[in-house]
């Protein structure tokens, strides 16, 4: 089982170098660390210079010419490396492993003894907060009930969809699948991802086996009402357009447009809150994401080709 670990890491230093020293510190050590750069300011490069601590041959540091966002990094990661490995683990650079993280994760590839598309770790905050929590497959199985249940004994739930925050990918389900969609740029690029994996590839498993501690600086469940950094505010025109393309594709249309009524109602809800911070431009963001959905201002032709290629295949 040759394991690469592929980090992808965008001006946050100090949260990388936590990052590499745990998976440094892995009892089982996977065979390589690529960490692909989204073209960081704050120095990151210098810690790979020669003589530096993390000038290591069992790194590979990737400086890329622009931030693409996590999408565009494990994308290029991923293409760059996964003819050489059978699995990759993906996290982001505030991804910090336990000791034996990478060993859980690769005992319950073996347990399963089966093919599987992906291994999702325990994922807790900085207070042992409840984080990054995947979808559970309650898919019906022949008989009408769903099978989520039935690796318990191994510590294993079976799931549809996870984050990027300590999974364990198949090399096979990547060859399979394809790459991740980079033009996502940001959010639901793993949801996406993972749910492509599940429906067109294999199950997956969320395993008690490996957790992962996430230093996301905001602990409590995303939303733009609550969010006061005007930068962070506009990347939520990718949420909101990705997760329409999510549900549309994976779920229903019928879904999608419960999303997008409580978008609306999101924007009333922004309108009408005293004292809130970058009222307008909240509410621009979130009409923008929607609009790039409805007239499809995304490249709707090739992944309209892609998802009806998968489909024949299968």
């Amino acid at each position: 089982m040759v394991v690469y670990a592929l980090i992808v890491t965008f001006n946050r230093k100090k949260l990388l170098c936590e990052c590499l020293i745990a998976i440094l510190n892995q009892s089982k050590m996977p065979d390589k660390i690529v960490v692909i750069d989204n073209a960081s300011t704050d120095g990151t490069k210098e810690l790979f210079d020669s003589g530096e601590r993390f000038a290591d041959s069992r790194i590979q540091y990737e400086l890329m010419d622009k931030n693409t966002g996590g999408a565009g990094g494990f994308f290029e990661g991923i293409k760059r490396v996964y003819s050489e490995c059978d699995y990759i683990w993906l996290m982001d650079d505030d991804t910090i492993p336990n000791p034996q993280t990478l060993e859980g994760l690769c005992n319950s590839a073996k347990e399963i003894g089966e093919k599987a598309s992906f291994f999702a770790s325990l994922v807790f905050g900085p207070e042992g907060e409840p984080m990054n929590l995947p979808i559970v497959d309650t898919s019906a199985t022949e008989n009408g009930y769903s099978d989520w249940y039935l690796n318990l004994d191994k510590k294993m739930v079976k799931i549809k969809s996870a984050t990027f925050v300590s999974l364990l990918i198949s090399t096979a389900a990547i060859k399979s699948v394809g790459l991740p969609l980079n033009w996502y740029f940001i959010w639901g690029d793993d949801t996406e991802y993972t749910l492509r994996l599940t429906k067109y590839y294999g199950p997956a498993y969320f395993t008690g086996q490996s957790s992962v501690l996430h230093k996301r600086f905001n602990v409590r469940n995303l939303s733009i009402r609550d969010e006061e950094n005007p930068n962070r505010v506009r990347m939520y025109f990718y949420f909101y357009r990705n997760m329409l393309i999510n549900k549309t594709t994976y779920e229903s249309k019928k879904s999608a447009n419960i999303f997008l009524k409580e978008a609306l109602k999101e924007c009333m809800r922004i309108l009408v809150k005293p004292n809130m911070k970058y009222r307008l431009t909240k509410i621009k963001v979130i009409v923008q994401g929607i609009g790039a959905y409805i007239f499809k201002r995304y490249d709707y032709t090739a992944f309209g080709k892609r998802t009806q290629s998968l489909t024949d295949n299968n």
